[in-house]
């Protein structure tokens, strides 16, 4: 059923459309000439937290989610969550580097969504990029860039980091 559903949204030639034009604040527009008929409308001031959860790092989530999993457009994704597409985009770059970790920070609102999309982004980029490459393209690189330089720099540090962690892990196994 699920995928019916969403063959119909990935195959379907309307073109979709807000069921509401809004003036930017969240309010429809009403009257002949699109103002608002009541010119004093406060605005409704949404929780930034709800339940320890950052509400709008929870909503890109979901729409990055929908938009990768089940292969909605971010727009379509977006309608169903009410995101926004800068934090969809940003979001994306955090579910793309699967650090569960950071992704639990963001959606408690410890970190900045932003800051870690900022961060994650070169990464994630890096990663796709050298799978990309052939193992003959990947010495190749490797040449360009100094293999001493890239032994020292890169394999040696990352050596001792791989070992701190399985002695790390090792000690958790056993407690």
């Amino acid at each position: 059923m699920l995928q019916r559903t969403q063959d119909l949204l990935n195959t379907s030639t309307a073109e979709f459309k807000v069921p509401f034009s809004t003036n930017g604040n969240g309010h429809a527009r009403g009257g002949a000439n699109g103002h608002a008929r009541n010119r004093h409308v406060k605005k409704r001031a949404k929780p930034h937290m709800k339940n320890g959860l950052n509400q709008a790092a929870c909503r890109a989530y979901g729409a990055a989610l929908l938009h990768l999993k089940c292969g909605l457009t971010i727009d379509h994704a977006i309608a169903c969550t009410g995101s926004h597409t800068n934090y969809v985009v940003a979001m994306k770059w955090i579910v793309a580097s699967n650090n569960e970790h950071l992704l639990d920070l963001v959606l408690r609102g410890r970190l900045d969504l932003f800051d870690v999309a900022e961060q994650l982004r070169p990464m994630v980029e890096v990663k796709a990029a050298y799978k990309k490459l052939t193992p003959q393209q990947r010495i190749t690189w490797a040449v360009e860039e100094n293999p001493n330089d890239l032994f020292e720099q890169v394999i040696v540090p990352a050596s001792a980091m791989q070992k701190t962690k399985t002695a790390e892990l090792a000690i958790t196994d056993v407690a």
